[in-house]
């Protein structure tokens, strides 16, 4: 008997509510519970979860959206992915062309002192 009905945490958890907001329904009525004896002494168990508690989890907590405008909204953001995308490798492109406009402008110029301590070839009389 005392595994039977839900735990105050379960029904909290399945209800997407705290353990107090339970304790609270539980007192005003709104679940029906029966205070049994469990191994640390009294607990509630919960039978019975009414449908009007549970909560209805809808994208962006906007009741009322539908499978179409759902994919539309995927649709979109699908869309929005390759523009991205598109803009991204165009992007690297540019950065790899940068990159390599940098190397040629670093590659053959030395330290200054090197150009300033350079062999001076001598000259024959």
């Amino acid at each position: 008997m005392a595994n039977e009905g839900l735990t105050i945490a379960q029904a909290a958890n399945s209800l997407g509510v705290s353990a107090r907001t339970v304790r609270r329904y539980i007192k005003s009525g709104k679940l029906d519970a029966e205070f049994i004896q469990g191994n640390h002494g009294g607990e509630f168990r919960i039978s019975a979860i009414p449908p009007e508690l549970i909560r209805g989890k809808t994208l962006d907590k906007q009741p009322g959206q539908t499978i179409d405008t759902l994919q539309a909204l995927l649709h979109e953001l699908q869309q929005q992915n390759l523009q991205l995308a598109a803009q991204l490798g165009a992007a690297t492109e540019r950065v790899h062309a940068l990159e390599s406009q940098v190397k040629l402008l670093t590659a053959g110029r030395q330290p200054w002192w090197r150009r300033l301590f350079r062999r001076i070839p001598k000259m024959s009389p």
